[in-house]
């Protein structure tokens, strides 16, 4: 019977790893986008790109793209209960924030122009007891009460990992799987009905139809994490806090590239295509072609 001990290296990715500079850098640089996307809408707050985007609702969903990326931070370096809690917690929560955002903006394009004049109640109440608001609290309370639950329950806490390796000891976090999967559900659901609200605007305005762009977000944050639930499966060395860390990020600038982008390109550099008149004649065009 072998009786000998065997020295295991301890590995974890700190702050100095290339790859951790490199997304770092790549958080810092999604909230500058933020901030500059912040003070274009601000500027051109009262214009018709601004307020087909969603109006306010745009500063919050940027607001808490840039809360999202604390997440990122915590991904590097030994972990702590500290460092383990905030690897989800402001991005779960903050990202749900976001998808409710989206989910709301899109059935709001759908109803003004699909909806309202069929369901006119449906249209009054949601206007009267500012239903956008009421959807987005609700997603926020649920997600922030299955977190309390979940964590008071049993926290997240670092964890050496010594089965995948007989040569290494992995610091990671012990994640409570119930919470997590309960949170997956609920950004899910928000997934799904952004995609069938998307889908029933398709043939809207092309200045009012966000269902490309939305669809196409979706996509990549889709594409992202079966990725790296893919490798996860596979691999269970240091780098997959990395490659956590990198889904987090695509998560994160898949909406900041591809649906503010665009509206700041034509705030900027198309500004004739910013005017209520250039909005009225495609809404005509529109009426025209349903009515034939």
């Amino acid at each position: 019977m072998d009786t000998s001990c065997q020295l295991r290296v301890v590995e974890y990715i700190p702050f100095t790893d290339i790859g951790a500079i490199l997304i770092m850098v790549g958080a810092w640089v999604l909230v500058g986008l933020t901030l500059a996307m912040s003070v274009v809408f601000a500027i051109n707050y009262n214009t018709p790109v601004v307020r087909s985007a969603g109006g306010p609702m745009c500063f919050l969903i940027l607001g808490c793209h840039s809360l999202c990326s604390i997440s990122v931070f915590f991904h590097f370096d030994k972990p702590t209960s500290s460092f383990c809690f905030f690897r989800l917690f402001p991005f779960i929560l903050f990202y749900t924030v976001c998808l409710a955002c989206f989910v709301v903006r899109s059935f709001q394009i759908v109803c003004i122009f699909k909806i309202a004049a069929k369901f006119p109640n449906l249209n009054s109440w949601w206007m009267k007891y500012h239903g956008q608001w009421l959807i987005i609290t609700v997603a926020f309370v649920i997600q922030a009460l299955i977190h309390l639950i979940g964590y008071s329950n049993d926290p997240p806490k670092p964890y050496n990992d010594t089965a995948s390796y007989p040569d290494k000891i992995i610091l990671a976090c012990d994640i409570n799987i119930t919470a997590i999967s309960c949170s997956v559900v609920l950004l899910v659901l928000l997934c799904s009905l952004c995609f069938i609200f998307s889908y029933m605007g398709k043939d809207l305005p092309k200045n009012y139809n966000e269902a490309k762009a939305i669809t196409f977000c979706l996509l990549l944050l889709i594409l992202s994490w079966i990725l790296f639930a893919t490798v996860y499966m596979l691999y269970h060395g240091k780098y997959i806090q990395t490659l956590n860390a990198l889904a987090v990020l695509s998560s994160l600038y898949s909406f900041l590239l591809w649906y503010f982008l665009p509206k700041c390109y034509i705030i900027i550099f198309q500004p004739h295509k910013n005017t209520k008149q250039y909005f009225q004649g495609i809404i005509q065009d529109y009426t025209k072609t349903i009515s034939q």
